[in-house]
Parts: structure tokens; C-alpha cells; sequence
């Protein structure tokens, strides 16, 4: 008995269905899931003390990665062969090494020099500060007793000595509460500062005195003694010289009739990861990472632009 031959009705209504264009929810799907992955990432950030620190260094490496390849992107509207195009890309490879390394640093410093504790006004600990030490950083720790209400703040003192330089640093220990789903929910009780010392810098041998301990602050008060191999002048002066090379690329590539984003870019990369640097701390990792990207969009995005435009207007040259 010979099968029967499928009809051309059925043939067509399959082919239909194998090349129905894609709905419009496909076409958005890719932005979708970014926005998942970005809010995912932020709502880890502001609810875990565990993970946020990991959300926070994902956060931190995509928007320097997406605006590295912004950056990077110019090189397609060059045409072949200019010679602007390996000068693009090595200032771009160098700026994101150059903030990298920082921001890295900075989320996840170093193992401890030193941890002391310190009991009552007056107690003061001798430590070492070995290896690379262009920064000296304290962060101090503490829990506030059990009887202070859920609302509190508390301001203690230290004196970092080295010789007869003595620098006094300040801090706050602050206990705050989120309304939950229903109900209170306490954010912390154990607190860390950290504060990056002005006067004492590199290896040696370091006084720590507290000068100041609130009773709201239950004792022993610790200071963790940290060292890192970049300090805010080393960068500034490092990311002043790469600003005047992507300046510098930004013109090329404006005198190339090319509408140019690159100082955009690359100044948001700068400007973050210098502020950054200079007043990250875990405990108020949220709030710094919000600063350090609004000084990174409008110092180092809108002013970079601007700057740039001006560069651009007074720079001498054709190309």
C-alpha cells in the first residue's frame, strides 16, 4: 500500500512556523537579562555583608570592562591602516591595568600587618609595617553593648606615632535599622572604619594609642594595620599622565572627522578608581560605591567631555 504523499497545505503552514520572525519579547531578552544580572548584583550588594564584597568586585570589573570596550570601539571607524589605531589601543590596555590593579586592591586589601586591641584611653600597641607600604591603612573595629538602643552612634579616637610625627584619626561607629518585611530588621552592631593615614607613610615602626572610647562602645577596640603598595599621590600622578594620553587620543580622533567618546570613557574609568581608593570601606560599601560612581559619571564623564572639548578648540595640528 503506497504512503500517502503529505500535503502542500501542511508543507506550508511548517514552513511558516520554522521562520516566524521572533517576538518582540526575544529581540529585549538580552537587555532583560542584563538588567537581572546588574540588579542582582546591586541588591547583593546592599543586603549581604557575606557576598557583597564579590557583588560589589563584579559590578566594579563589568562597568570598567564595558566602558574599556566603548573605548576601544574607535578603532572601528578608523580607517585600515591609520596609525592611530595601536596608539588607541595601548592607551586604553594601559588605563584599565592602571585602575585594575586599585580597584582590586582596594575591595579586597591585603592581609593584615597587624591587629591590635585596646582596652581603655591610653592603651597604646607597637607594631611593624613591613614590605611595599606607600599607604598605611587602619580599620578600626568595635561592637556597641548589648543595653544601646538600636539607633546609635559613637566617635573614638586614635593617634597613629612614628618619631615625632602624630597623626590623630577619627572615626564613627554608627548602628542603624532597615524596615523589613513586617519588622525591624538590624543592620549591624559591629562596626569598621577605615582611614587612609596622611603623614605616616612606608615600612617601619608604628605607636597606635586610643585616645578615645565612648561607653556605648563595648571593649576591647581592635585596629587592623594594613599597608598598600599605592598611595592617592602615586595615582594621581599616574592617572594625570594617562588623562593627557587619552586627551591626547581624543583629539586624534576628533581631527578625524569622528564623533569621539573616548575621554567620556576613559575619565569615568580614572575618576572612580581614584576616589575609590581614597574612601572605600567595607562598612559603608553601598554609599562609597554610589560616590565613587557619581564622581566617576560627572567628574570624570561630564568633565572629561567637557575638558576634552576644550582640548580639542586649542590643541594645535590637523591629525
Amino acid at each position: 500500500m503506497a504512503t500517502p504523499e503529505p500535503s502542500s497545505k501542511r508543507i506550508s503552514n511548517q514552513q511558516r512556523a520554522e521562520f516566524e520572525p521572533p517576538s518582540e519579547l526575544t529581540k529585549y531578552l538580552p537587555y532583560l537579562t542584563a538588567a537581572a544580572v546588574l540588579g542582582g548584583l546591586v541588591l547583593t550588594i546592599t543586603r549581604s555583608a557575606r557576598f557583597g564584597v564579590y557583588a560589589a568586585t563584579a559590578l566594579v570589573a563589568l562597568g570598567m570592562l564595558g566602558l574599556a570596550y566603548v573605548a576601544w570601539d574607535h578603532t572601528t571607524t578608523l580607517p585600515d591602516g591609520d596609525r592611530l589605531r595601536p596608539m588607541l589601543r595601548a592607551v586604553t590596555v594601559a588605563v584599565l591595568l592602571a585602575t585594575l590593579g586599585p580597584a582590586a586592591i582596594t575591595l579586597h586589601p591585603p592581609a593584615p600587618q597587624s591587629v591590635v586591641q585596646l582596652t581603655r584611653p591610653g592603651d597604646r600597641a607597637e607594631v611593624v609595617v613591613r614590605g611595599a607600604a606607600a599607604t598605611v591603612v587602619l580599620e578600626a573595629e568595635g561592637a556597641f553593648r548589648p543595653d544601646v538602643g538600636t539607633e546609635a552612634q559613637a566617635h573614638f579616637e586614635v593617634t597613629a606615632a612614628r618619631g615625632t610625627t602624630e597623626e590623630r584619626v577619627r572615626g564613627v561607629f554608627q548602628r542603624t535599622t532597615d524596615e523589613g518585611a513586617g519588622a525591624e530588621r538590624r543592620v549591624s552592631a559591629v562596626v569598621a572604619s577605615r582611614h587612609v593615614l596622611d603623614t605616616v607613610h612606608g615600612a617601619g615602626p608604628l605607636t597606635i594609642i586610643l585616645d578615645r572610647l565612648p561607653e556605648s562602645v563595648q571593649p576591647p577596640l581592635r585596629v587592623v594595620v594594613r599597608a598598600e603598595p599605592f598611595s592617592q599621590t602615586m595615582l594621581a600622578t599616574l592617572f594625570a599622565l594617562l588623562a593627557v594620553a587619552v586627551l591626547w587620543v581624543d583629539v586624534k580622533v576628533s581631527r578625524r572627522k569622528i564623533e569621539s567618546a573616548y575621554a567620556a570613557a576613559m575619565g569615568v574609568v580614572l575618576a572612580f578608581t581614584f576616589y575609590l581608593h581614597g574612601h572605600f570601606t567595607r562598612a559603608s560599601m553601598p554609599s562609597d560605591l554610589l560616590a565613587a560612581g557619581l564622581v566617576g559619571v560627572l567628574g570624570g564623564g561630564v568633565g572629561g567631555e567637557i575638558i576634552a572639548r576644550i582640548t580639542r578648540s586649542v590643541a594645535p595640528g590637523n591629525s
